[in-house]
């Protein structure tokens, strides 16, 4: 009934174009016929990318990144680009007896999802240079040591303009043209005050550190590479204030070319209308957009609740439309439930089977949504 049910909905949309098959649940040997799905980067493809994040247990999986490659046209590193994945500790701790400004930096976690993407030709959208968070504490003090003394602000400086150097050196060299951005800084500003938030890169350089970040982003990045700032909860007004301010202060150095929108929701909360609001608010500024990491939580695992889901992805992709002068990219964080940060509150297109769900259905045709 549920693979008829796909089929009525595909004949439904018969004139989008049809692409990947519908599931990878293994042959039981049924002559049942495979729904094949529209392809949501062909149906878009006027308008933005379309993506997901994978980590190198997916970019392993020949059949999972096919059916990925056949639906979205960008890819985001899940965890293997942040810091805590990228500096070599070990290495840097070595080379801080001579010189306590280097920095070694390595690249085996993210390759497996960078050889994919150059041998597939996809874009690439790098997460992240510069983030409180998955970042080693001993990349902010002397020689790299456990408990040693914070480093003063110029060798801070020294080791990020270095760190974002390498980075950006190393991709250019053997990964040309696959990165076509990056999220410079990730969730600086602060969910209550909208103020920057208080990190060891705000207590080490001081609240200059993101417009430096930027500065060697723009330095040394190749030509044609998009910068982004990109923080969650937009929605709400506190922190929207301040990522308003934050981005005006950065627009004045001219080294920014764009906003991160991490729609990480629910489907209670923020309303539709609220995230319309921080929207048009953000377009406002003149920067270019992007929908960075998108997911939409539910309570239960059931037909109502995927049926609001599906209303809600469908709403906000109506508004991204709207937008989609501005849009560069939306991308979803994960292809399945069961593989999703989130798993247990069923938050993407697809489930663990990799069936298309209501929210699938809504985002291919977000017109058919009530």
């Amino acid at each position: 009934m549920r693979r008829f049910l796909l089929v009525l909905l595909a004949l439904a949309l018969g004139g989008l174009p049809a692409c990947a098959e519908a599931s990878a649940t293994p042959d039981n040997g049924s002559t049942e016929e495979v729904v094949e799905l529209p392809s949501l980067k062909e149906i878009y493809a006027d308008r933005f990318d379309v993506g997901i994040c994978v980590g190198n247990r997916a970019a392993s999986q020949a059949e999972y990144m096919a059916f990925v490659e056949s639906q979205f046209n960008i890819l985001t590193a899940e965890n293997e680009l942040k810091p805590d994945a990228v500096l070599d500790v070990g290495m840097s701790f070595v080379k801080a007896r001579e010189d306590e400004t280097a920095v070694v930096v390595r690249f085996d976690a993210a390759k497996p999802i960078l050889d994919y993407a150059k041998e597939h030709g996809m874009k690439v959208h790098g997460h992240v240079l510069v983030w409180h968070n998955q970042t080693p504490d001993v990349f902010f003090r002397e020689g790299y040591r456990n408990s040693a003394p914070l480093v003063s602000r110029e060798v801070m400086l020294a080791r990020l303009e270095s760190y974002i150097a390498q980075i950006m050196e190393y991709m250019d060299e053997n990964y040309p043209g696959v990165i076509v951005s990056w999220d410079v800084v990730n969730e600086a500003v602060d969910d209550t005050t909208g103020e920057l938030r208080d990190s060891l890169w705000l207590q080490v350089v001081g609240e200059d550190y993101l417009a430096r970040a930027f500065e060697y982003a723009r330095k040394y990045a190749p030509e044609g590479t998009l910068l982004y700032y990109n923080d969650y909860n937009t929605a709400y007004f506190n922190k929207q204030n301040g990522i308003v301010k934050l981005l005006e202060a950065l627009m004045a150095e001219g080294n920014i070319d764009g906003y991160g929108f991490q729609m990480h929701h629910g489907i209670a909360t923020p309303t539709v209308k609220e995230i319309a609001a921080s929207v048009e608010r953000i377009a406002k500024l003149g920067l270019k957009l992007r929908v960075s990491e998108w997911d939409i939580t539910v309570p239960g695992n059931d037909e109502a609740n995927f049926a609001k889901q599906a209303r809600m992805y469908g709403e906000i992709m109506k508004l991204l439309i709207d937008h989609a002068d501005q849009f560069e990219a939306v991308q979803f964080w994960g292809l399945t439930d069961n593989l999703s940060w989130r798993a247990s509150q069923y938050p993407l297109l697809f489930d663990a089977d990799r069936n298309p769900k209501p929210a699938f259905w809504a985002v291919v045709d977000p017109e058919s949504v009530e």
